[in-house]
């Protein structure tokens, strides 16, 4: 739900106080994910809260989400009466992995392994699809029409995460799309299923996008998450006519910039701020991000364990880039220096007691360069 919504946000800020916390499932699941609850990203900067709106979506609501989707009604049930004070703590027979016979466990404790397993299978089948769509991207040449069409047989990708997949197609991407199976509709071949709007290029509803095309036969739902069915014969005029409908839409990457800082400045308050906001950040409010002009050279850029590459700036700032590739590196490590423009996210870094500025990479642009540094 949109935290635009004053009582949405009220609820949540509410409901996530440490003294609120009730539902024994969630409290459970908050104590089994404290870890990556405690990251930068996720950590709410007040003491009296339990959970972030982020770290839910990434660390409650996912396996919540596997169970609903992908879960039997066994083990739907299962979940509800962990949520339940008067059901969690009962007492039922194991059914972990080499239990002895007659053995029992607490059923809340149960229920958060069974969720986890339902999560890591719907994750694996997944993966599994987006490995597979991947292939018919490039073998179809998809990425020179403003919106990913991938038309599938039945069985190939699973209609219990069509929505879920779609989502990751239309993030990595930057464009709409739809994840349609085909079928038969008053015998006449059709495509149907999931569709997932973008909406960081300004297109607010592709719903409304897709009701301008006639080649549809319906589009049911929300604005950017919905039902869809195409006839199969029209395939190339719906492809057609949306290219034509999204011909102003940029597919590249769109960032919303906050501060735009120079390398030599010092905004380190800036960042200290920014990065205790994680409380604000959800649907609709995205987390503010900054963009940096700095120089590359020999002196300030450093290779750290995992690939993880940091470049220490004249101001005393550092910037990290996590998972840094073989050819960035290669492309980094320069005699001379490059210059960049580069998008990051403000952390917060704890060190020996202290609390340091430091902004995280997430994107970049070399803007010029030379092969000699004076």
């Amino acid at each position: 739900m949109s935290l635009h919504s004053f009582e949405t946000k009220y609820l949540i800020t509410k409901g996530f106080k440490k003294e609120n916390i009730k539902n024994p499932f969630i409290d459970y699941m908050l104590d089994k994910n404290s870890f990556p609850l405690s990251k930068a990203d996720y950590i709410s900067s007040d003491p009296s809260m339990s959970c972030t709106s982020m770290g839910a979506a990434f660390f409650i609501v996912p396996f919540v989400n596997a169970i609903t989707r992908s879960g039997t009604l066994e083990e739907k049930h299962l979940l509800f009466n962990a949520m339940l004070n008067h059901k969690a703590f009962e007492e039922v027979l194991s059914n972990k992995r080499g239990h002895k016979l007659g053995e029992k466990e607490k059923l809340i404790l149960q229920a958060i392994r069974t969720v986890t397993n339902v999560k890591n299978r719907q994750t694996r089948a997944e993966e599994a699809g987006l490995a597979m769509l991947e292939k018919m991207i490039e073998t179809n040449q998809m990425l020179n029409h403003k919106i990913l069409l991938f038309l599938l047989n039945p069985g190939q990708i699973d209609a219990e995460i069509r929505g879920l997949v779609a989502n990751k197609f239309m993030a990595k991407y930057q464009r709409p799309c739809c994840l349609l199976t085909r079928t038969y509709r008053d015998d006449k071949e059709t495509f149907e299923g999931s569709m997932r709007g973008y909406t960081k290029t300004g297109v607010d509803s592709f719903k409304n996008i897709l009701e301008q095309c006639p080649e549809i036969i319906y589009v049911q739902g929300h604005d950017n998450a919905a039902g869809v069915g195409i006839e199969a014969n029209h395939i190339e005029d719906f492809l057609y006519r949306i290219d034509q409908l999204l011909e102003n839409v940029s597919v590249e990457p769109i960032y919303r910039v906050d501060y735009d800082f120079k390398e030599n400045e010092n905004n380190n308050q800036i960042i200290l701020d920014i990065a205790e906001m994680n409380d604000y950040w959800g649907q609709d409010i995205d987390r503010a991000y900054v963009n940096i002009n700095f120089k590359i050279t020999s002196s300030n850029f450093q290779i750290m364990k995992s690939n993880t590459l940091k470049f220490n700036l004249p101001n005393g700032l550092s910037i990290i880039k996590f998972n840094g590739t073989d050819e960035e590196i290669d492309k980094f490590t320069t005699t001379g220096y490059l210059e960049l423009n580069a998008i990051c996210k403000c952390n917060a870094n704890q060190w020996n007691n202290n609390v340091y500025p430091q902004l995280i990479m997430e994107d970049y642009e070399i803007v010029d360069s030379s092969k000699y540094f004076f």
